[in-house]
Formats: structure tokens, C-alpha cells, sequence
């Protein structure tokens, strides 16, 4: 099945918590999600100042575990966080490893590419489509898209050197995250980028994505604090300012993260212990102190603070809604950072997932 602008696209990092997440969505919202996955490096071991795994080691599990968590439904792969010099044993790229694994176990995957892809990126993508049909994605930057000539361009060049057609690529104008201010003069630069470009226009989908998620939680005060999703409220300004010939974008965000990925050496580290809930028009985020020297028991009282909220949508909304109620009444345990990603992910998910349905029909 081919994306949709009524079907959501989630960033995810290829973690813990956000494919136990994707595992415990409920079927239909399963059916409304095409997930793009990033593989992220490995652990980095900062005693011995080396990867904790080497690469072949850290990419192995993954095909077994989308098959389990995914099953095949569609999902778009992006190898664009792991060190471009990166090759398994034998000098196989690690974008055609995973998709020829992925391709053994029936998963249906898009690979995803940029136009500043090198050399190696590139020709991993080309094969693996010839191998598994399903065109690739490109991922660009509004930087790239604004100048509409140049992005065609570029786009011709490369689906020429893949050898795929125009309308087996899906596109994703990755936004980022920009300052979301003025927004009107955000959503005139984008809107001109959709409408102007004959890539845009004859693409298999388009979907517009951002986050606006607090970069970091020493942005976020406790107990509860509310931050508005404007990466939400942004989508529907452009949505609206589209004149009724222009194509209709779908939308992805970042799910409950900030954009980009860093490794911090965890002996130094003291995660605070967060809730990460999506509302109506933001996420209420319930923060306590550092787990490492508090514990993570304090997360029945950060669960108690979202349930009290006039934001909270009830226990039976999500998975991930059901774990914070029982949390608040010690019918499951306070878990780890690992469970509160998926609690998170989940219900974010599931939120997105209704309010475009609400937005566009079911």
C-alpha cells in the first residue's frame, strides 16, 4: 500500500522504546502508521573509547526483530546516522545488509536516501530496490527544496542513477526544527517549495515533517509542564494555505524526541525522570529528579501529576495511557528509561494517528 496523506510518518530511532512501542500499537492505528526508521550507531564504550559492539553485531538482530515488531507491514529505513565509512565483514554496505535481511523475512521496505548521499549510499539503495521492488525515499531539507530548479534537478539526476521513476519515490521535506516563527512566513516558504517543484507534484507521496519537541529536558521544569506541538499547528496553517490544485502533504514529526542524535557517556549522565504525553495541541510532561541517585519510583508521582491533568485522555485512549494510570495505582511497576520511550512513543502514536483522522475522515 502506498503512503497516504491521511496515514502518519513517525521518525523513530531503532531503539528499545520506540519499537516496543510500534509492537504494542493497536492493529488500526498499525494500519495508519509507516514508520521511518533510523538505525542508529552503536553504543559507543567510553572506558575503552570503542563502539561496545562492532557493526555486524549491532545490525544483526534487526531483521528478526521488525519481522516481530512490524511484522510487513511498510516502514521507510534510513542508514544516514551510521558512520558513512562504516561496512560489515566482507565490505557489504550496511543499508543493503539490512534490506536484503529485512527482504528474507517479508518485510516490505522503502530505503531512504538523501541527494547528499555519497557514492557507496547510494549504489546500497539501487540494489536493494532492484532486489525488493519498492522504490526509495528521499529525504531533503527545506534548504534543498526551496530552490525548486536546482531540487528537480537534483532529484532527475539521482532517481536517473538509481533507475527509479519519479512516481515510485516518496518524498519527506524534513522541516527539522526550525524556530516554527513568524509562521506565517514559514508556512509562504513552504507551501512555495510544495507547489513550485515537478518533483513534489509527481512523487508516489510527500510528506512534510519537523519536530518542535524540547531539545533537551533541562529545557523542561517540573512537576508538569505544557509545550505546544507546533509542528501540528503548523501543518494545518500550510494545509489551509494551499489553493485547491495543490497537492495535499502528508504529515511525520519526530514522535516525542528532538531532532538529532548524540552519545553521551552514561557514567556521567543523570537522566531525570520524565513523562513524555501527547494532547490535543502539545505534550504535558511530567519531570522529576535524576533516576541514578532518586530511583525510578518517583514515576508513580510523575504519573499521578498526567492522570490529575485536564489534558489526560483517559486510561483507555492508548497502550501507553493505560500504562501511566496503572503506574499512578501500582498496578504495573515504574519500569526503566526504556519503558517510558515506548509509554511515550505509543501514545503519541495513537494521538497523531486520531487527530488525522479527525482532520482529513476516516
Amino acid at each position: 500500500m502506498p503512503i497516504t496523506h491521511t496515514d502518519y510518518v513517525p521518525i523513530l530511532k531503532w531503539r528499545q522504546g520506540e519499537y516496543q512501542a510500534l509492537w504494542r500499537l493497536a492493529d488500526t492505528t498499525k494500519d495508519r502508521t509507516v514508520p521511518l526508521i533510523e538505525i542508529t550507531p552503536p553504543d559507543f564504550d567510553f572506558e575503552t573509547w570503542t563502539p561496545a559492539k562492532t557493526i555486524d553485531e549491532h545490525l544483526a538482530p534487526f531483521a528478526t526483530r521488525l519481522h516481530k515488531k512490524w511484522g510487513s507491514r511498510l516502514a521507510l529505513l534510513d542508514c544516514g546516522l551510521l558512520d558513512a565509512t562504516a561496512t560489515m565483514l566482507g565490505g557489504k554496505h550496511p543499508m543493503l545488509y539490512l534490506c536484503e535481511q529485512a527482504f528474507a523475512q517479508n518485510a516490505v521496505i522503502v530505503p531512504v536516501v538523501r541527494l547528499t548521499s555519497d557514492g557507496a549510499y547510494r549504489a546500497a539503495v539501487g540494489t536493494a530496490r532492484a532486489l525488493m521492488q519498492t522504490g526509495i525515499a528521499l529525504r531533503c531539507s527545506l534548504d534543498e527544496a526551496m530552490d525548486t530548479a536546482a531540487f528537480d534537478a537534483g532529484v532527475g539526476a539521482l532517481l536517473y542513477q538509481l533507475g527509479v521513476a519519479l512516481e515510485d519515490c516518496d518524498i519527506v521535506l524534513d522541516l527539522e526544527a526550525p524556530t516554527w516563527e513568524p509562521q506565517n512566513v514559514l508556512v509562504g516558504i513552504v507551501s512555495g517549495a510544495l507547489s513550485g517543484s515537478s518533483a513534489m507534484a509527481g512523487a508516489r507521496s510527500v510528506t512534510m515533517a519537523g519536530t518542535s519537541f524540547p531539545a533537551s529536558m533541562a529545557d523542561v521544569t517540573g512537576p508538569l509542564q505544557f509545550w505546544p506541538r507546533r509542528e501540528w499547528t503548523f501543518y494545518q496553517a500550510v494545509l489551509a494555505s494551499l489553493s485547491g490544485d495543490d497537492r495535499i502533504p502528508g504529515f511525520g514529526d519526530y514522535a516525542i524526541a528532538g531532532h538529532g542524535f548524540a552519545q553521551g557517556d552514561m557514567r556521567l549522565l543523570k537522566p531525570a525522570a520524565t513523562i513524555r504525553y501527547t494532547c490535543d495541541d502539545g505534550w504535558i510532561i511530567a519531570k522529576g529528579s535524576n533516576v541514578r541517585d532518586n530511583g525510578f519510583g518517583q514515576y508513580r508521582g510523575c504519573s499521578g501529576n498526567v492522570t490529575s491533568s485536564p489534558r489526560y485522555l483517559g486510561a483507555a485512549y492508548s497502550p501507553g495511557s493505560t500504562y501511566i494510570d496503572a503506574c499512578r495505582n501500582g498496578t504495573a511497576s515504574t519500569g526503566n528509561l526504556s519503558t517510558w520511550r515506548w509509554v511515550g512513543s505509543n501514545h503519541h502514536i495513537t494521538k497523531v494517528v486520531n487527530d488525522l483522522a479527525t482532520l482529513f475522515g476516516p
